[in-house]
């Protein structure tokens, strides 16, 4: 028998070889050819469904290649032909093989999806070479393929954190599913793994600019897609590699902070005075708890906690005297946070045991009006990239609060004191400078004001 091994790119602990069987004694001067490995101690023989005259059989191929038939011209326009489409076949069957190291590598609930043994690896080749899987593949529909995906990400524990994936991703990944099927409804397109071509993303994108979506929504889109789609690439549901050159690419957007004025005068509404109780009476007597979301979020603009973890702080922090512990939802980090005098006065407020939140839109909704209150009403115009074309939002100050604008409004704040950048991001829990800055929302007169208080302090000093 002849033999040549080689090993699969990207698998070293995977060595493959392909073996000549010869069917001499059956009266048939061809020889089958099979591919065969040993796993953990045990052999492993998958025959490939090809045939070859041994004359064509390589003795020695280069073992940085993975064609076993020989493709000399002189061996005659039809052999060299034949030889050529079983070099194909067996490269197909050598990326079967990577495909099954790349699932038998991957990681869901810190378990194996397929365990790596002689048995598994041959039922797979098996299907994969007989088209058993692809025929049984396509009976799996592509919604419920994400859907049950959807399902499991919901106590899927990431990689990073060690923590079950929070709620939002999930929500994210159901809202994706969702504009996908609107948007093949609407175009009458059957949801199938076959759309996703290079067409695909022309199409798509174009009527999520239609729908009026964000350059980061659209952008968002795409990227959880690729998420599904590359889990069903693994599978062998996908072959067009298009999808991987779909954008993904965040763009940095306008958002507001609020100035250290600015949150005092939130702290200083006094929700039992005559004229706040007129403005919100009606309101605060449906329950709406209008005096404790204004404490939180003035806790959150000297914390720069992130609405899953200030909306109820104490099953995360840990509250000292001077300094507060909180390990981040998010990201699983413990920040150490020195306690701003405001910070401090809330706490002693509620006896050192602070509220829960109340629903995230409600917050927001809340939020914005005891902003009114405090007259932070600044005539403010944001521009966004909205369906494709720079959309500008003017309105009141108040109006473009969100409940990430605390966490924002700290980076800012502690930017514009001077702060070191290392010891603030600390705080946030960034890792980059990069995405740090993002955070940073200093318009160019602001900029404009630091780069001239240098000047001055430069022409007050000695040399001048």
């Amino acid at each position: 028998m002849k033999r040549n091994k080689t090993n699969v790119d990207d698998a070293p602990t995977l060595k493959v070889g392909f073996t000549l069987k010869s069917l001499a004694r059956l009266g048939c001067d061809k020889s089958q050819i099979w591919l065969t490995t040993t796993i953990k101690g045990e052999r492993a023989r998958v025959f490939t469904k090809l045939l070859i005259d041994p004359a064509l059989w390589l003795p020695k191929a280069d073992a940085r290649q993975y064609a076993m038939a020989t493709e000399d011209v002189t061996i005659g326009r039809v052999k060299l032909q034949e030889c050529k489409k079983i070099n194909i076949r067996l490269k197909e069957i050598i990326g079967y093989c990577k495909d099954y190291m790349q699932l038998a590598d991957s990681v869901t609930l810190d378990e194996k999806v397929i365990e790596h043994n002689a048995t598994n690896f041959k039922r797979y080749l098996d299907e994969r070479i007989s088209g058993q899987r692809a025929k049984m593949e396509e009976n799996i529909s592509f919604e419920k393929y994400v859907t049950e995906y959807i399902n499991k990400k919901k106590s899927m524990v990431n990689k990073n954190t060690r923590r079950t994936v929070v709620k939002g991703t999930v929500y994210n990944h159901i809202n994706a599913l969702r504009r996908l099927k609107l948007f093949c409804k609407e175009k009458h397109i059957r949801l199938s793994w076959a759309i996703f071509d290079r067409k695909f993303e022309t199409s798509f994108t174009a009527w999520l600019c239609e729908q009026g979506y964000t350059a980061n929504t659209i952008a968002c889109q795409y990227s959880i897609m690729k998420v599904w789609l590359n889990e069903a690439e693994f599978d062998g549901l996908v072959t067009d590699k298009a999808f991987h050159k779909y954008p993904t690419k965040v763009y940095n957007v306008e958002n507001i902070y609020l100035t250290e004025d600015e949150i005092q005068r939130l702290y200083d509404i006094d929700f039992n005075s005559k004229e706040v109780q007129e403005e919100l009476g009606y309101a605060i007597g449906q329950g709406g708890h209008y005096e404790e979301t204004r404490d939180l979020f003035v806790v959150a603009c000297w914390t720069a906690l992130r609405f899953g973890d200030w909306k109820d702080i104490m099953s995360v922090a840990d509250i000292g005297e001077d300094y507060m512990t909180v390990h981040t939802h998010k990201t699983n980090q413990e920040v150490i946070i020195p306690l701003h005098p405001m910070v401090k006065a809330i706490i002693k407020k509620y006896n050192g045991n602070l509220p829960t939140a109340v629903h995230k839109g409600r917050t927001i909704a809340q939020i914005r009006e005891c902003a009114r209150i405090a007259k932070i009403d600044a005539p403010t115009s944001l521009c966004k990239v909205k369906g494709g074309k720079s959309v500008i939002s003017k309105g009141k100050k108040y109006e473009f609060i969100m409940n990430h604008t605390s966490r924002r409004s700290f980076a800012t704040n502690m930017y514009l004191k001077g702060v070191p950048t290392i010891s603030i991001m600390s705080i946030t829990g960034h890792t980059s400078e990069e995405n740090f800055m993002k955070y940073i929302k200093v318009d160019k007169s602001e900029h404009a004001r630091i780069v001239a208080q240098g000047f001055m302090q430069k022409a007050l000093s000695p040399s001048y």
